[in-house]
Order: C-alpha cells, then sequence, then structure tokens
C-alpha cells in the first residue's frame, strides 16, 4: 500500500531523477511509495547490464526488504556469514569477519545487474514512475519558477530534482562543484564460472600495494573478483589483464593469479572519489544522493549501500511535510557518510600496510575473537530505514 505524503503542495509531488542507477531506481521507488510522481532521465539509451559484484549489507537490505525487493535479490544472489580476510602473498586466513545482522537481515553478494534488474522491474511496474532514456543533461538551472533540465533540446521544469548520476555528475558539475579526485588506485574486475573449489564465500586478500576480493554471483553461477592495486605498482589497462597477471605473480597466494588468467575481464577503471566537503543539496530544490553527494572509495563495501540509504531517508524527509525537509536530510545524512568515510580510510591503512607493520596486523586479527570484530560494525550494519508512517521520521 502506498502512503501518500502529506502537507505537501501538489506541484512538489512531481519530482525529476538525473540517473537510472541503484541510487536512481531506489529513491524512485521509496518516493513512489510515499506518494511522490517521478521521472527518471537517463542517458543511456535502454537499459543494459552493466558492472560486475557489489555486496550489500544489512542496512541496505533492510531498505530493499521495505520496497518488497528483497525476496528477488536473494534468489539472485548468495547469501555471506562472515568475510575471510587472508594474507595476500601466502592466502593463510587472518580473520572470519560475521556480517550476518543480530536481527537476522542478511549480507548478499550479487551481480549488479541483477540488482539493477529487479529494481528496473519494480520501477516499470509502478504507475507513478516514468523512465525516459536516451536523454544526456546539457543544462540544469534554478529559475523562478523551478528546476530547468536540459537534454539537448528537450526542456522540462520541476520543483525538485535529484541527482543520482553518480561519481562523474552532470548535475554537480552544473551546479559549480568541485569535480571529484583521482585517488591512486585502479579497480581490475574479472568473472568466472563458479565450482571450482577455489573461494566458497566472501574472501578478501591483503597485500602492501594491492588487495583482492572475491565472491559468488548470479545465484552462485559466477565468481567475481576485484583486484584493487595501486596505479605506481601497476598502471591502468583497460584492454587486457596480462599486465596485472604479470605484477602479481611473484607476489600473490597460490589460486588468485589463475582466477585472472582464467576469468573474462570485465574491465579497468582508476578509482575517485567525491569532496567530503560537497554539498547534498543546494537550496530547496535541488537535492543530491548516492555517488553523486558522496562517492566514495569501495575499502568498506558501502558505496551502494548509503545510496540506498540516501534514497529511503530522503523520501522519509520529504514526506512528513515538516519545513526545510534538503536541509534536513542533509544534517541527518553528514554525520553517517562521514563515519562510513573513516571507516573508509581506516581499511585503506589497515589493508595495505607494508611489512614489518602486516605481521602485527595478521597477529592482532588472529587473535581477536569473531563477536568482537562483529560489534566493531554494528552501528554500521544494524542501521534501520525511517518509516513511512505518523509524522516523524527517525533513523537508529
Amino acid at each position: 500500500m502506498r502512503t501518500r505524503a502529506r502537507a505537501l503542495p501538489e506541484a512538489l509531488r512531481d519530482i525529476a531523477i538525473v540517473g537510472a542507477g541503484v541510487a536512481g531506481l531506489t529513491t524512485a521507488l521509496c518516493l513512489a511509495r510515499a506518494g511522490f510522481r517521478v521521472r527518471i532521465f537517463e542517458r543511456a539509451a535502454a537499459a543494459q547490464p552493466v558492472g560486475a559484484g557489489i555486496q550489500l549489507s544489512p542496512n541496505a537490505l533492510r531498505v530493499m526488504a521495505r520496497l518488497g525487493c528483497l525476496e528477488a535479490l536473494a534468489a539472485r544472489g548468495t547469501l555471506a556469514a562472515a568475510v575471510t580476510l587472508r594474507d595476500g602473498r601466502t592466502g593463510r586466513t587472518l580473520a572470519e569477519v560475521p556480517v550476518q545482522a543480530a536481527d537476522g537481515t542478511p549480507y548478499l553478494s550479487v551481480h549488479r545487474a541483477d540488482l539493477h534488474s529487479v529494481l528496473l522491474d519494480a520501477a516499470l511496474g509502478n504507475d507513478a514512475i516514468t523512465l525516459s532514456f536516451g536523454h544526456t543533461l546539457t543544462e540544469v538551472r534554478e529559475t523562478e519558477a523551478g528546476v530547468l533540465l536540459a537534454f539537448g533540446a528537450d526542456a522540462h521544469k520541476f520543483a525538485l530534482v535529484v541527482a543520482a548520476d553518480g561519481v562523474h555528475s552532470a548535475v554537480a558539475s552544473g551546479l559549480g562543484f568541485a569535480p571529484p579526485g583521482l585517488s591512486p588506485y585502479a579497480a581490475w574486475r574479472f568473472l568466472r564460472p563458479a565450482g571450482n573449489g577455489e573461494v566458497g564465500g566472501i574472501a578478501a586478500w591483503l597485500d602492501a600495494r594491492w588487495h583482492a576480493v572475491a565472491y559468488p554471483v548470479h545465484a552462485g553461477d559466477l565468481l567475481n573478483l576485484v583486484v584493487i592495486a595501486r596505479t605506481d605498482f601497476v598502471a591502468p589497462d583497460d584492454s587486457s589483464p596480462a599486465r596485472l597477471a604479470g605484477a602479481l605473480s611473484p607476489h600473490a597466494a597460490p589460486g588468485l593469479v589463475d582466477i585472472i588468467r582464467d576469468g573474462t575481464f570485465v574491465g579497468c577503471w582508476p578509482m575517485s572519489a567525491v569532496p567530503a566537503t560537497r554539498p547534498y543539496a543546494t537550496g530547496d530544490r535541488i537535492v543530491l544522493v548516492g555517488d553523486a553527494a558522496h562517492g566514495m572509495l569501495p575499502f568498506a563495501a558501502q558505496g551502494a549501500a548509503m545510496g540506498i540509504e540516501d534514497a529511503a531517508v530522503l523520501a522519509a524527509c520529504l514526506a512528513d511535510g515538516a519545513p526545510a525537509p534538503l536541509e534536513r536530510y542533509e544534517a541527518l545524512r553528514r554525520p553517517r557518510i562521514a563515519r562510513v568515510l573513516k571507516r573508509v580510510r581506516f581499511h585503506d591503512r589497515i589493508y595495505h600496510l607494508p611489512r614489518p607493520f602486516s605481521l602485527a596486523r595478521d597477529a592482532v586479527m588472529r587473535l581477536t575473537p569473531p563477536t568482537r570484530l562483529a560489534a566493531s560494525l554494528s552501528w554500521l550494519y544494524d542501521w534501520t530505514p525511517p518509516e513511512l508512517t505518523g509524522s516523524a521520521f527517525e533513523t537508529t
């Protein structure tokens, strides 16, 4: 049942979203559930499966459950009980980090295309959502009558615009925001058929100049591998993985290079992050969600999850009819994003410690009980989305 937005002028119930990725589609579904009419503009000519694997932690899956998407996602993904941390050179197990929430909410590894397909199907089946493909944003401008969005000769005005168009956001650029900064890392992605026994769940290998993460996707039929390597260790190459395999082969744990050589190369992406000072909203008409607001490096596996959380919080702030909803949205989201970014920096340091410091890290990991490791992540995984009922919408 859809909860109607209360105490809002009729014009504010028509909202534009720029970008039909994970954050954009989730935002549309949350807004539609709250009683808004939504039009999504996507620059791609059609919905196409892209990317490789993605991890969805319990905080994100609670939003999926509220939207009625969790069952479909679970059927296409793989449940994970823990993440196994390994030494990058020897493959020796350093720690098992529990990732399932105390309330039983699962942790899933899925193919990004499967996640996108579930969200897209839900959006296409919702009469409050209209999707328009093949629309490349050429101008965004605030006017007295609303926000002008131009897609070449095609122009539209909306009372509220949501930018969900990724790290290299055209909306953010059009507003004059500082561009994302290039990191010293690149992500190399691979897929291969599962069933070879080399990885049974989510596993991560740690080294001073790189780390790798592997997990099953597509209902366990495929194995996803991402190697995040410093660009001064191996230069990015989007045409062939041979350079990466050659750089790793003298150093990597047994079997890891085999996955690279035997797998299908999906691509290599230099990694960027949005400035932490970027505003999440401008005035009361334009708001940013997901990577457009706070695109981050993937060291905490929370980039998509934060965009999913944004969607639920924004819809709640708009739906309750209280003053300054975009200001409240930013006030709610910024402290949490700051804490996640702090965790990202922590993982960057810990994952990539050189010897002999890594030896001390390894000893601490082996001696730390799994319950303590799980407790250190409870603030992240135990987050619950706001309910679209009543006049107050609080997050925990």
